[in-house]
């Protein structure tokens, strides 16, 4: 997959999409559970909620999502409208697409779009000698795996790498992950989390998000391949009696007997007697 593939992809998921900031005074849930936006008084049009919608709509009008879904949807209409009127001074927004609503959320979120993320990434790396590794585009999250193919040692098959998310509904942090791929078994070894870049869609704006992003890019490959080093220095730990090491790992973490045995089973395809053979068992199996 390629950067043309990718645009392509997301502008074609942008269609009919819409932002709306409104007040609680904008709002009514109709009597077929649906959203009304009020203009001036009189009422307008009307949008179905997406499941994401319905939850965040829930929580920010202190409604338990559970009772209200088993609602039926006069009743729905009744215990919604009576809490939005009771928060009548809060404002929302709500991020749409055609005839849905896609996301209900606080007048403080900043929207930070999946074709923002993909021209900042292009920008700061569409000339470099990168492979799109993969690209996954859904109604909740965005992800681009990109890795480097300059940072990468090939007797070992290790490359450098960073994973780049979004949530333009609000389930998820703007996030950059530095990660180690290992060509021959094409699994992933991401950095723990203290590494890594994350930043909710609030405080910032959208260009101090793309600033920054662009920091957490440039640092997240010089993390990979540090990480890349350490990992090849795995090999020359030597370890007695791997698949003993791997249950005991197992056993320790509470994994279930199922991983276990994959685990177990990733180790036999590819065996070194070493930390780096023990390592990659586990990222294998997980993969």
């Amino acid at each position: 997959m390629d950067w043309k593939t990718v645009s392509e992809k997301i502008v074609h998921d942008d269609q009919n999409k819409w932002d709306r900031s409104v007040s609680g005074r904008e709002l009514r849930i109709s009597g077929s559970g649906a959203i009304e936006l009020c203009n001036g008084g009189s009422g307008g049009k009307t949008y179905s909620l997406s499941e994401v919608a319905t939850s965040q709509m829930c929580q920010k009008l202190e409604i338990p999502v559970k009772y209200y879904r088993r609602l039926p949807d006069e009743m729905k209409a009744t215990v919604a409208n009576y809490d939005i009127n009771r928060m009548n001074g809060h404002s929302y927004l709500l991020r749409g697409k055609g005839d849905w609503i896609r996301a209900f959320l606080s007048a403080e979120y900043v929207a930070y779009n999946n074709s923002e993320i993909a021209e900042t990434v292009q920008s700061l790396l569409g000339n470099g000698a990168l492979t799109m590794k993969s690209f996954v585009l859904e109604e909740t999250h965005m992800f681009l795996k990109i890795i480097s193919n300059e940072i990468w040692d090939v007797e070992s098959g290790l490359k450098a790498g960073i994973l780049i998310g979004n949530s333009e509904v609000g389930m998820g942090s703007v996030s950059v992950e530095p990660f180690v791929f290992r060509k021959p078994c094409t699994n992933d070894l991401i950095v723990s989390r203290e590494k890594s870049f994350r930043h909710a869609h609030i405080h910032l704006t959208a260009y101090e998000l793309t600033r920054r992003m662009a920091e957490a890019v440039s640092e997240g490959f010089r993390v990979a391949s540090s990480v890349l080093d350490a990992f090849l220095k795995t090999r020359e730990v030597k370890v007695v009696d791997p698949v003993e090491v791997i249950r005991k790992i197992a056993e320790e973490r509470k994994l279930s007997q199922k991983l276990t045995d994959e685990v177990v089973s990733s180790y036999l395809v590819d065996p070194e007697a070493n930390r780096f053979g023990v390592i990659n068992a586990f990222t294998n199996a997980v993969q």
